[in-house]
């Protein structure tokens, strides 16, 4: 019975579900929901000088790979790894690959937990940052806060966003909030950089760098494309249904929005939603609903080609089998 007064709480009509009836009432909608989610995520950091560092640099026969770090704010430092091809035309298309939970980002481009270049894809990221700079695109591999590089616990196997969440809480923030903010000063990294193509901006994200990846994407139009993948859901179903980490959670999230309302804030821009059938943490019946939700904002705006899917035999896991081909169609 306790339930029921949850259950009851999340049937009321949420502030923000789309609902608009023309273009005027959709522009309204997208500006006063945008400024309600960064205060939900907890505003957003000062920006500052980004003092970009070169802390390695590899060759290989395909892309170069330098592991860089540089400031999203003033006492925020960001690692990441940027991969460029060597047989494409610069300016190029540019993609930031979101890691989620694990190693970090160096499971992303094919290094072990113990930072050894591997021979064979391992894991449910299966290198993915390597697969898009192999398809041409300048790759941004960030590392998410509390993951690899940016933990602050010592245990190799664990992330640090349990603690990182509790202090988030106490003082208003949110983990996803800093992770948006993150990659919107890569953004404005990448933007920089004489290499990308500015207006050619996309963004692939998996689980937890899903999440990542769908709020960015739903507060900056810079971003021209985004994949998401094994992370589409409802809120109701996954992370409230279903044990997981802690850094999933926003205080207040389901009085103003679900989860698909927020996708909707992407249109009319480029979406993917890549989701295995199998995937025991965000089921699919939920991840079908959630996109047949996001597709009737993308039909009232009459841009329903924009959005695509691939809902394929296998779990939680990268699988890239049409989403890579479809980021080289729409990032020209």
């Amino acid at each position: 019975m306790d339930f029921l007064y949850f259950k009851k709480l999340y049937q009321n009509e949420r502030l923000y579900g789309f609902k608009a009836k023309n273009k005027e009432e959709w522009l309204n909608w997208r500006k006063n929901f945008r400024l309600k989610l960064i205060e939900l995520l907890g505003g957003f950091p000062e920006k500052c000088d980004t003092n970009l560092r070169v802390l390695d640099t590899k060759d290989f026969e395909d892309y170069k790979r330098e592991l860089i770090i540089f400031n999203s704010a003033e006492d925020i430092e960001v690692y990441a790894y940027l991969l460029t091809p060597k047989k494409v035309e610069l300016p190029a298309p540019a993609v930031i690959a979101v890691p989620g939970h694990g190693i970090g980002m160096n499971d992303a481009v094919g290094l072990d937990e113990n930072g050894n270049e591997r021979e064979i894809p391992s894991g449910y990221m299966k290198d993915f940052g390597i697969s898009l700079v192999k398809q041409g695109f300048i790759t941004f591999v960030i590392e998410q806060l509390g993951f690899g590089y940016r933990k602050i616990v010592k245990n190799e196997k664990i992330s640090s966003c349990r603690e990182l969440f509790f202090w988030a809480l106490m003082l208003g923030k949110t983990v996803i909030g800093l992770r948006v903010w993150d990659i919107i000063r890569s953004i404005d990294l990448l933007q920089g950089f004489p290499e990308v193509k500015k207006d050619s901006i996309g963004i692939y994200g998996i689980s937890g760098g899903g999440t990542s990846s769908l709020f960015a994407s739903s507060l900056d139009d810079r971003i021209k494309a985004t994949v998401i993948s094994g992370y589409l859901n409802t809120f109701r179903d996954s992370v409230l249904s279903i044990s997981h980490c802690e850094c999933n959670y926003i205080y207040g999230i389901l009085k103003y929005a679900e989860m698909y309302d927020i996708a909707g804030l992407i249109a009319p821009r480029f979406l993917f939603i890549e989701h295995g059938i199998k995937d025991p943490i965000f089921p699919i019946e939920a991840t079908k609903f959630a996109f047949s939700k996001i597709k009737k904002v993308y039909d009232f705006l009459n841009v329903s080609d924009n959005l695509n899917y691939e809902f394929f035999d296998g779990g939680h896991e990268i699988w890239g089998n049409k989403s890579f081909q479809w980021l080289k169609n729409v990032l020209v």
